[in-house]
């Protein structure tokens, strides 16, 4: 039955194009002279040996410079009106939130650095002050345990700390060289903030992926239109009795709601439109926006493959894999969506798997307070059809208990899956893991080039070769060799996808530029005009010979 709310949706088919063979084409620098790996030696030595000099000065002026130049938050005053569009109310009431947050962007209120510092701090703030309830919010919402909190609230932590540690170095003019003919003029790049945007929350980290990219447009200088999803209600409240105490009048505002709400929103113009979900209603928002040529940031999802190689510390695998696929449940977009390995390493596979599962889980993961649930009933069910449609074809399953009242699934893993099966047609989003065997490494490779590009990708082996392969055929958002999903918690690599995955990065500096414009600005001056005669018509044979000698070049 076709979803009456497609902007619910959250499952994403993938489509399946045409086979490709493995490029043999490496992108990989060549080696490196001796010389080179002298020269880079000792250059490590040497920043190693100033390091420790310097180390004993840093620790005795770390708490002077804490003292007097530590960034303080200030908070805003109580009396300032409060920016909550709730559920339900007139379409008015948001366009009348969205014409003030511009008119606040255009006032010129979000550009200073002290602006864009404050915001930072009261994110943080938020978070660390309210951390009681905003796990309560967490329980309720999503049943979430408090070692998925550490990880989530750390990452959200780490990126504000990142951002504020660099903000003064990102919104310095970046200089450019100059063309020689040019001179003695000047080239940079000036990076301004885009003006108000709206961020589109998902479900399955309702927190992080609101405070990030907020976290991100406040750096750039941008004001923002918060959309919770409805599907996290308290969590939601949570944004609407908060962001509007820790931040100012001048840079967010909150609407509470469901698909009304949302498509009031996007019926406004906005200056960029940064959406994290499914990519079934990624193209909803870009056909409802279509004709307006606002700028979209859309992080989606995809199956994310894991390819374990035979000459992979599986033991090491196992642990890693099971970590990143069942923490929320399986609700992550770069969870491990599925294995692939040969018949040769399989069972042990197999048989780790299981081990670790019931380590960090315990024997009934039911009663672990490591554990999370389900969102709901409706994508339980959704979840036990991937079993029953595995089961009649031929899997095996291990694990699969159900419990509807208490939303719960146990972890899963599901062997003997073939491509035809539903679970290798749709992203699983839920905690069950299918292992597909295959012929070899290359099999392996074909087959995940086969389907759409995920929004990651995963490879344990022990081969630089195999590693190097894996990297130069799989176009995905993000890869990882031995590990899985980490590369999310790194607040100075970009995050985003590829393809049917999204399009636009966030996280530190990129996320920075996600919301920036880089100008180019040239300044000429005029006394030197009269050197310059021969850029100015008319044309003759020997202006034309110098100009095209000279022009293009990079001198």
């Amino acid at each position: 039955m076709a979803n009456p709310n497609p902007l619910l949706a959250e499952d994403v088919e993938i489509g399946m194009s045409t086979p490709s063979t493995i490029s043999t084409f490496q992108y990989s620098a060549p080696w490196l002279s001796i010389s080179e790996y002298v020269e880079a030696g000792l250059l490590s030595f040497f920043t190693l040996i100033t390091s420790l000099i310097l180390l004993p000065l840093k620790l005795v002026l770390f708490p002077v410079e804490k003292m007097c130049c530590g960034l303080k938050y200030k908070r805003p005053s109580s009396g300032e009106k409060r920016e909550v569009c709730r559920e339900g109310g007139p379409e008015e009431n948001i366009k009348d939130l969205v014409v003030s947050l511009k008119a606040s962007f255009d006032a010129g209120h979000t550009r200073s650095y002290s602006w864009r510092i404050n915001q930072l701090l009261g994110l943080k703030a938020m978070v660390l002050e309210n951390e009681g309830e905003l796990m309560k919010a967490y329980v309720k919402d999503l049943g979430k345990p408090s070692g998925d909190w550490f990880l989530e609230k750390n990452g959200i932590l780490a990126d504000i700390n990142h951002t504020l540690s660099c903000l003064h170095k990102l919104m310095q003019p970046e200089s450019r060289h100059t063309p020689l003919w040019m001179q003695p003029g000047t080239t940079k790049i000036i990076r301004e903030p885009l003006g108000t945007v709206l961020i589109i929350g998902p479900y399955n980290y309702p927190l992080n992926l609101i405070v990030c990219p907020l976290a991100a447009a406040f750096s750039a200088g941008c004001n923002a239109v918060v959309k919770p999803s409805e599907q996290m209600p308290a969590t939601a409240d949570f944004f609407a009795k908060y962001l509007p105490v820790y931040l100012d009048r001048h840079s967010c505002g909150v609407v509470l709601g469901g698909i009304p709400e949302t498509t009031s929103l996007l019926r406004i113009k906005f200056d960029k439109i940064f959406f994290t979900g499914s990519d079934r209603v990624a193209k909803i928002i870009e056909k409802t926006v279509a004709g307006t040529l606002t700028p979209m940031c859309l992080e989606l999802g995809g199956k994310s493959p894991v390819i374990v190689c035979d000459d992979a510390n599986l033991k090491v695998a196992s642990k890693r894999i099971v970590q990143t696929k069942y923490i929320n449940c399986g609700a992550t977009c770069i969870a491990p969506d599925y294995i692939m390995c040969t018949s040769s390493v399989h069972d042990t596979l197999v048989s780790n798997l299981q081990k670790c599962v019931e380590t960090f889980y315990t024997a009934d993961a039911q009663t672990s307070e490591n554990y999370a649930r389900v969102l709901n009933g409706d994508h339980l069910k959704r979840l036990e059809g991937y079993l029953s449609d595995a089961k009649s074809k031929g899997a095996n399953v291990i694990g699969g208990k159900i419990d509807q009242d208490d939303r719960y699934m146990e972890p899963t893993i599901v062997t003997g899956v073939t491509a035809e099966m539903l679970l290798m047609k749709e992203e699983i989003f839920g905690p069950i893991l299918p292992i597909m065997k295959v012929d070899g490494f290359e099999d392996a490779v074909g087959h995940v080039k086969k389907g759409e590009k995920p929004l990651a990708s995963y490879c344990f082996t022990s081969s630089s070769a195999k590693t190097s392969t894996f990297l130069n055929n799989i176009s995905s958002g993000a890869s990882c060799i031995n590990d899985c999903a980490v590369h999310v918690l790194s607040p100075d690599i970009p995050f985003g996808g590829v393809g049917n995955a999204g399009m636009g990065h966030y996280h530190g500096r990129e996320g920075f530029l996600c919301f920036s414009n880089e100008k180019a600005v040239y300044t000429n001056d005029t006394l030197t005009d009269g050197l310059r005669w021969i850029r100015y018509p008319p044309f003759s044979t020997f202006k034309e010979g110098v100009l095209g000698k000279v022009m293009g070049k990079s001198w």
